[in-house]
Formats: C-alpha cells, sequence, structure tokens
C-alpha cells in the first residue's frame, strides 16, 4: 500500500451543514447551532490560542529556572537582558547614524554640436551605496556637480 500526503475529502462532508451541539461554560448549558465551517475556525482558533499558550509557559518556565542564577551569581543587568532576549527570541538594534564622504570622478561624452548647450547640472547622476557586512539603510544626496576640465 502507497502512502502519500494528499488530503482526501470524504464525499460525505459539507461545510455548510448546521450542527447542534452541546457547550458547558460558566453560565451553565446551551445547545448552539452553527455551519460546520465556523466550528472548524473556532477549533484552528482554540489550536492557535493553545500554542501561544504553550509557548508562554515555556518562556515563564526558563526565565522562572534563570532567575535563581542571575540572583545568586550578581549577574550584570547586561548579561540577564541579553538571556531575557535569547529566552522571548527578541533581538534589539541600536541605531546609528553616520555620514560619509566620497569623491566621484567620471567622464561624460557629449557631442561637438551640443557643447554649447551643455550644462553638467543637467547630468542625471545616480549613486548606490550599500553594506555587506550590516543590515544598513543608505540615502545618498549629490550636493555639487561640477565640471574639472571642459
Amino acid at each position: 500500500m502507497e502512502t502519500t500526503n494528499e488530503l482526501v475529502v470524504p464525499d460525505h462532508y459539507n461545510p455548510n451543514q448546521l450542527v447542534t451541539y452541546k457547550v458547558i461554560d460558566e453560565n451553565g448549558t446551551s445547545y448552539p447551532t452553527n455551519k460546520v465551517v465556523d466550528i472548524e475556525w473556532q477549533l484552528e482558533h482554540a489550536r492557535h490560542m493553545q500554542r501561544v499558550l504553550d509557548n508562554h509557559h515555556k518562556m515563564h518556565r526558563q526565565l522562572e529556572g534563570e532567575l535563581e542564577g542571575w540572583l545568586d551569581n550578581d549577574t550584570s543587568a547586561a548579561d540577564i537582558v541579553a538571556e531575557i532576549c535569547q529566552i522571548f527570541g527578541f533581538s534589539p538594534e541600536k541605531e546609528i547614524q553616520f555620514e560619509a564622504t566620497a569623491t566621484i570622478t567620471g567622464i561624460v561624452r557629449i557631442p561637438y554640436g551640443e557643447l554649447s548647450t551643455f550644462d553638467i547640472d543637467d547630468v542625471d547622476l545616480n549613486v548606490y551605496a550599500d553594506s555587506s557586512s550590516h543590515d544598513v539603510d543608505v540615502d545618498v544626496e549629490i550636493d555639487n556637480i561640477s565640471t574639472i576640465d571642459y
């Protein structure tokens, strides 16, 4: 027998079928009627919330387990914060603004017939800057462009 990961939907499955079911809660017992598809969404939401709750319990247990060691060993605040960030999967970042100066030289080829109307400020110069070592956002602005030799 060959097994596959193919989802097989029964022929009798009807997501719009109305179903009456029993709910027991703090207000007593009730018998609401809902479509199967609505119940499926409620169940999926409950499963998702259970995963979130399980994850929070796991982090709580990790914090609880580390707390005594942090207090007994006079752990530095920076080390404690780093471990808490690791437990929560949080990676804080510090933004450092910088300014760089670059010298860009180039050659523009102009037909002799257009030399009398040529203006260097009309050159549309695009400059790109990036970093491969860190996550960097760079804005480049051309402050001044001038001719060296005409």
